[in-house]
């Protein structure tokens, strides 16, 4: 199974990134549109399916990128908080599946329950 959880250390940095200069992320989507479309260009004509793939690629990396923008733009401060209060809801929820398992498996006489003698 996969597990994601927030980088809060990368947020952190990223965010005092943006408060120094909150146009990096745009002028990357800029970046982004302008390398794709150089590498559209240098398909030629036999590349229907690679310049298809790139202009999808420009397409949503760019978007993304504007989004992640206006995002960070929109918590400003509250990022840090956003992410602390995250992974507190991460750790909160985690320790209540651990209660839950290790009763139901102590009610079932695998494992007794922590608190039993």
């Amino acid at each position: 199974m996969t597990r994601f959880s927030i980088d809060t250390a990368g947020v952190s940095r990223e965010r005092l990134a943006l408060a120094g200069d909150p146009r990096e992320l745009r002028e990357c989507a800029s970046q982004v549109a302008a390398a794709t479309a150089a590498a559209m260009a240098a398909v030629g004509g036999e590349g229907d399916g690679v310049r298809s793939a790139l202009e999808r690629f420009r397409v949503v990396h760019t978007r993304a990128l504007d989004a992640v923008a206006d995002a960070a733009g929109a918590l400003g401060d509250r990022l840090d908080s956003s992410t602390l209060e995250a992974r507190s809801v991460e750790l909160f929820v985690s320790a209540a599946l651990a209660q839950i398992a290790v009763t139901r498996l102590g009610d079932h006489g695998a494992v007794p329950a922590p608190d039993a003698p």
